[in-house]
Protein backbone atom coordinates (compact mmCIF):
# COMPACT_ATOMS: atom_id res chain seq x y z
CA UNK A 1 0.00 0.00 0.00
CA UNK A 2 1.24 3.46 -1.14
CA UNK A 3 1.16 5.66 2.29
CA UNK A 4 2.77 8.38 -0.11
CA UNK A 5 6.35 8.44 1.09
CA UNK A 6 8.36 6.92 -1.38
CA UNK A 7 10.77 5.85 1.53
CA UNK A 8 8.63 3.54 3.29
CA UNK A 9 7.36 0.39 2.27
CA UNK A 10 4.74 -1.19 3.89
CA UNK A 11 5.10 -4.94 5.17
CA UNK A 12 1.81 -5.25 6.87
CA UNK A 13 -1.18 -3.99 9.05
CA UNK A 14 -0.13 -4.20 12.96
CA UNK A 15 -3.83 -3.25 13.92
CA UNK A 16 -6.57 -1.06 13.09
CA UNK A 17 -9.30 0.98 14.58
CA UNK A 18 -12.02 4.38 13.59
CA UNK A 19 -8.96 6.12 13.15
CA UNK A 20 -7.72 4.19 10.81
CA UNK A 21 -4.69 1.58 10.68
CA UNK A 22 -1.40 0.80 12.09
CA UNK A 23 1.39 -0.56 9.64
CA UNK A 24 4.85 -2.62 10.03
CA UNK A 25 6.83 -0.50 7.34
CA UNK A 26 10.27 -0.56 6.36
CA UNK A 27 11.85 2.76 5.88
CA UNK A 28 15.04 3.43 3.54
CA UNK A 29 17.31 6.36 4.52
CA UNK A 30 20.47 5.85 2.40
CA UNK A 31 21.40 1.87 1.88
CA UNK A 32 20.27 1.18 5.36
CA UNK A 33 16.90 0.41 5.93
CA UNK A 34 14.81 -0.20 9.48
CA UNK A 35 11.27 -1.43 10.65
CA UNK A 36 8.80 1.58 11.94
CA UNK A 37 5.71 2.15 12.88
CA UNK A 38 3.06 4.10 10.88
CA UNK A 39 -0.08 4.96 12.61
CA UNK A 40 -2.59 6.46 9.02
CA UNK A 41 -5.25 8.27 10.74
CA UNK A 42 -8.20 9.26 8.16
CA UNK A 43 -8.97 12.86 8.54
CA UNK A 44 -13.05 13.02 8.23
CA UNK A 45 -13.31 16.72 9.33
CA UNK A 46 -10.48 18.72 8.98
CA UNK A 47 -11.84 22.01 10.94
CA UNK A 48 -12.42 20.11 13.50
CA UNK A 49 -10.21 16.59 13.63
CA UNK A 50 -6.88 18.47 12.38
CA UNK A 51 -6.26 21.21 15.75
CA UNK A 52 -6.60 18.03 17.62
CA UNK A 53 -4.29 15.74 15.74
CA UNK A 54 -1.58 18.95 15.99
CA UNK A 55 -1.70 19.16 19.28
CA UNK A 56 -1.40 15.04 20.14
CA UNK A 57 1.85 14.97 17.59
CA UNK A 58 3.19 17.89 19.28
CA UNK A 59 2.44 16.39 22.54
CA UNK A 60 4.37 13.06 21.62
CA UNK A 61 7.15 14.87 19.44
CA UNK A 62 8.32 16.39 22.79
CA UNK A 63 8.76 12.94 24.45
CA UNK A 64 12.34 11.59 24.75
CA UNK A 65 12.63 8.46 27.04
CA UNK A 66 13.42 4.71 27.07
CA UNK A 67 9.97 3.63 28.24
CA UNK A 68 7.94 6.14 25.76
CA UNK A 69 7.56 5.02 21.78
CA UNK A 70 9.60 7.57 20.14
CA UNK A 71 8.38 10.36 17.50
CA UNK A 72 9.74 9.90 14.21
CA UNK A 73 8.21 12.20 12.05
CA UNK A 74 4.83 13.01 10.53
CA UNK A 75 3.30 13.51 6.90
CA UNK A 76 -0.06 14.39 5.57
CA UNK A 77 -1.13 12.35 2.67
CA UNK A 78 -4.48 11.91 0.34
CA UNK A 79 -7.11 13.04 3.40
CA UNK A 80 -4.46 11.17 5.64
CA UNK A 81 -2.05 12.29 8.81
CA UNK A 82 0.62 9.48 8.87
CA UNK A 83 2.50 9.04 12.11
CA UNK A 84 5.95 7.60 11.95
CA UNK A 85 7.31 5.78 15.27
CA UNK A 86 9.72 3.38 17.00
CA UNK A 87 8.21 -0.09 15.78
CA UNK A 88 8.13 -2.57 19.00
CA UNK A 89 8.78 -5.75 18.05
CA UNK A 90 7.67 -8.13 21.17
CA UNK A 91 4.17 -7.20 20.88
CA UNK A 92 1.76 -5.45 24.49
CA UNK A 93 1.37 -6.45 27.43
CA UNK A 94 -2.23 -7.76 26.54
CA UNK A 95 -0.03 -10.79 24.93
CA UNK A 96 1.39 -11.52 28.00
CA UNK A 97 -1.29 -11.50 29.93
CA UNK A 98 -2.80 -13.76 27.70
CA UNK A 99 0.05 -15.76 27.81
CA UNK A 100 0.18 -16.33 31.55
CA UNK A 101 -3.30 -17.56 31.57
CA UNK A 102 -1.66 -20.25 28.65
CA UNK A 103 0.43 -21.23 31.36
CA UNK A 104 -0.21 -24.48 34.00
CA UNK A 105 0.12 -22.11 37.02
CA UNK A 106 -1.04 -18.90 35.56
CA UNK A 107 1.32 -16.52 37.07
CA UNK A 108 3.80 -14.43 35.62
CA UNK A 109 7.70 -14.73 37.04
CA UNK A 110 7.93 -12.25 39.88
CA UNK A 111 11.49 -10.88 38.22
CA UNK A 112 9.66 -10.28 34.98
CA UNK A 113 6.65 -8.59 36.57
CA UNK A 114 9.56 -6.27 38.81
CA UNK A 115 10.99 -5.46 35.45
CA UNK A 116 7.42 -4.58 33.69
CA UNK A 117 6.31 -2.68 36.75
CA UNK A 118 9.37 -0.46 37.31
CA UNK A 119 9.39 0.35 33.38
CA UNK A 120 5.82 0.89 33.65
CA UNK A 121 6.16 3.37 36.96
CA UNK A 122 9.28 5.05 35.53
CA UNK A 123 7.74 6.05 31.72
CA UNK A 124 4.42 7.07 33.58
CA UNK A 125 7.10 9.55 36.22
CA UNK A 126 8.74 11.24 33.26
CA UNK A 127 5.21 11.96 31.26
CA UNK A 128 3.93 13.28 35.04
CA UNK A 129 6.81 15.28 35.08
CA UNK A 130 6.56 16.49 31.81
CA UNK A 131 2.68 17.36 32.41
CA UNK A 132 1.48 14.92 30.40
CA UNK A 133 -1.85 12.95 31.37
CA UNK A 134 -2.13 9.89 29.45
CA UNK A 135 -5.81 9.42 29.48
CA UNK A 136 -5.91 5.88 28.31
CA UNK A 137 -3.28 2.91 30.11
CA UNK A 138 -4.46 -0.24 29.72
CA UNK A 139 -2.71 -3.59 28.72
CA UNK A 140 -2.84 -2.59 24.39
CA UNK A 141 -1.38 0.60 25.00
CA UNK A 142 2.26 -0.53 26.70
CA UNK A 143 4.44 -2.04 23.76
CA UNK A 144 7.67 -4.70 24.35
CA UNK A 145 10.70 -3.49 22.48
CA UNK A 146 13.20 -6.14 21.52
CA UNK A 147 14.71 -6.22 24.80
CA UNK A 148 11.18 -7.02 26.59
CA UNK A 149 10.78 -3.42 27.97
CA UNK A 150 7.74 -1.75 28.06
CA UNK A 151 6.86 1.59 26.60
CA UNK A 152 3.91 3.72 26.20
CA UNK A 153 2.40 4.16 22.93
CA UNK A 154 -1.29 5.91 22.00
CA UNK A 155 -1.81 9.48 23.54
CA UNK A 156 -5.10 9.68 22.56
CA UNK A 157 -4.83 10.17 18.67
CA UNK A 158 -7.23 7.22 18.02
CA UNK A 159 -10.66 9.25 19.43
CA UNK A 160 -10.32 12.13 17.43
CA UNK A 161 -13.06 10.99 15.33
CA UNK A 162 -15.34 10.71 18.25
CA UNK A 163 -18.78 13.32 18.67
CA UNK A 164 -18.23 16.66 20.67
CA UNK A 165 -21.18 15.72 22.77
CA UNK A 166 -20.08 12.18 23.84
CA UNK A 167 -19.11 11.83 27.26
CA UNK A 168 -16.19 10.74 28.60
CA UNK A 169 -16.29 6.97 29.21
CA UNK A 170 -17.36 7.15 25.45
CA UNK A 171 -14.32 8.86 24.09
CA UNK A 172 -12.10 6.78 25.65
CA UNK A 173 -13.46 3.47 24.83
CA UNK A 174 -13.15 0.23 27.01
CA UNK A 175 -13.97 1.62 30.71
CA UNK A 176 -12.47 -1.54 32.18
CA UNK A 177 -9.07 0.76 33.39
CA UNK A 178 -11.33 4.29 33.85
CA UNK A 179 -10.64 5.89 36.83
CA UNK A 180 -14.35 6.24 38.98
CA UNK A 181 -13.75 9.88 38.87
CA UNK A 182 -14.21 10.45 35.01
CA UNK A 183 -17.23 7.92 34.93
CA UNK A 184 -18.92 10.47 37.21
CA UNK A 185 -17.73 13.14 34.64
CA UNK A 186 -14.91 14.35 35.92
CA UNK A 187 -11.65 15.61 34.44
CA UNK A 188 -8.49 13.25 34.52
CA UNK A 189 -5.83 14.35 36.59
CA UNK A 190 -2.66 12.41 37.49
CA UNK A 191 -4.02 9.62 39.69
CA UNK A 192 -6.21 8.83 36.91
CA UNK A 193 -3.43 7.29 35.69
CA UNK A 194 -2.56 5.69 38.63
CA UNK A 195 -5.81 4.21 39.09
CA UNK A 196 -5.09 2.95 35.17
CA UNK A 197 -1.91 1.27 36.15
CA UNK A 198 -3.08 -0.12 39.11
CA UNK A 199 -5.33 -2.01 37.33
CA UNK A 200 -3.20 -3.39 34.39
CA UNK A 201 -0.38 -4.52 37.34
CA UNK A 202 -3.52 -6.61 38.79
CA UNK A 203 -4.48 -8.43 35.44
CA UNK A 204 -0.81 -9.46 35.21
CA UNK A 205 -0.54 -10.83 38.29
CA UNK A 206 -3.78 -12.68 37.93
CA UNK A 207 -4.24 -12.77 33.98
CA UNK A 208 -7.63 -11.00 34.30
CA UNK A 209 -9.31 -7.33 34.90
CA UNK A 210 -11.07 -7.71 38.29
CA UNK A 211 -14.18 -6.37 37.09
CA UNK A 212 -15.07 -8.17 33.46
CA UNK A 213 -16.15 -11.47 35.67
CA UNK A 214 -19.15 -9.68 36.94
CA UNK A 215 -19.61 -7.76 33.50
CA UNK A 216 -20.49 -8.98 29.86
CA UNK A 217 -19.46 -7.08 26.50
CA UNK A 218 -22.78 -5.85 25.90
CA UNK A 219 -23.52 -4.71 29.48
CA UNK A 220 -24.35 -0.61 29.53
CA UNK A 221 -21.72 1.55 30.73
CA UNK A 222 -24.43 2.61 33.96
CA UNK A 223 -23.63 -1.46 35.35
CA UNK A 224 -19.88 -0.79 34.62
CA UNK A 225 -19.62 1.91 36.85
CA UNK A 226 -21.82 0.30 39.46
CA UNK A 227 -19.85 -2.91 39.77
CA UNK A 228 -16.60 -0.74 40.03
CA UNK A 229 -18.01 1.47 42.85
CA UNK A 230 -19.16 -1.65 45.00
CA UNK A 231 -15.99 -3.77 44.04
CA UNK A 232 -13.36 -0.82 44.45
CA UNK A 233 -14.92 1.18 47.56
CA UNK A 234 -12.79 2.31 49.47
CA UNK A 235 -10.52 0.13 47.28
CA UNK A 236 -10.33 -2.76 45.68
CA UNK A 237 -9.75 -6.38 47.39
CA UNK A 238 -6.21 -8.18 46.36
CA UNK A 239 -6.35 -11.42 48.44
CA UNK A 240 -5.94 -13.23 45.43
CA UNK A 241 -2.75 -11.87 44.58
CA UNK A 242 -1.78 -12.16 48.25
CA UNK A 243 -2.07 -15.85 48.02
CA UNK A 244 -0.26 -16.21 45.31
CA UNK A 245 2.21 -13.58 45.31
CA UNK A 246 5.11 -11.81 47.52
CA UNK A 247 2.55 -9.24 49.81
CA UNK A 248 3.73 -6.31 48.19
CA UNK A 249 1.91 -6.81 44.94
CA UNK A 250 -1.03 -6.92 46.63
CA UNK A 251 -0.20 -3.55 48.59
CA UNK A 252 0.58 -1.90 45.50
CA UNK A 253 -2.90 -2.66 43.90
CA UNK A 254 -4.57 -2.19 47.49
CA UNK A 255 -3.10 1.69 47.19
CA UNK A 256 -3.43 2.39 43.34
CA UNK A 257 -7.09 0.87 42.88
CA UNK A 258 -8.89 3.15 45.65
CA UNK A 259 -12.02 4.79 44.63
CA UNK A 260 -11.92 8.42 46.03
CA UNK A 261 -8.54 10.07 44.08
CA UNK A 262 -7.46 11.94 47.60
CA UNK A 263 -7.06 8.37 49.04
CA UNK A 264 -5.48 7.08 45.93
CA UNK A 265 -1.33 6.26 46.72
CA UNK A 266 0.10 9.17 44.31
CA UNK A 267 3.66 8.17 42.46
CA UNK A 268 6.37 9.71 44.27
CA UNK A 269 4.97 7.56 47.16
CA UNK A 270 4.61 4.24 44.79
CA UNK A 271 7.91 4.60 43.87
CA UNK A 272 9.67 4.04 47.78
CA UNK A 273 7.16 2.42 49.17
CA UNK A 274 9.21 -1.08 49.25
CA UNK A 275 12.94 -0.81 49.02
CA UNK A 276 13.80 -3.24 45.98
CA UNK A 277 11.44 -1.70 44.11
CA UNK A 278 13.27 1.70 44.62
CA UNK A 279 16.32 0.34 44.41
CA UNK A 280 15.30 -1.02 40.96
CA UNK A 281 14.22 1.98 39.53
CA UNK A 282 16.94 4.21 40.48
CA UNK A 283 19.44 1.56 39.04
CA UNK A 284 17.64 2.16 35.93
CA UNK A 285 17.93 5.99 36.40
CA UNK A 286 21.74 5.98 35.74
CA UNK A 287 21.35 3.13 32.98
CA UNK A 288 19.61 5.21 30.39
CA UNK A 289 20.29 4.61 26.76
CA UNK A 290 18.97 7.38 24.94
Amino acid sequence: MDLGDANLRTLRVLGEGSFGRVFLCLERNGHAERKVCVKRIIVRNPKIELPLIKDEIYIISQLRHPHIVQFMRSFMHSGTVNIVMEYAANGTIRDVIQQINQTPKGQLDTRRLLRYFCDMILGLEYLHIRHVIHRDIKPENMLLDANDRVKYADFGISNVHVPANQQPWQVIGTPLYMAPEIMCGAKCDFKSDIWSLGLVLYELCLGRNPFQSLLRPTDPFEQVRSVVKVMAQPRLDCQVIRRRYEPIWARLCELMVVYKPAQRICLPDLICIDPYITRTIYTQYFNYDY
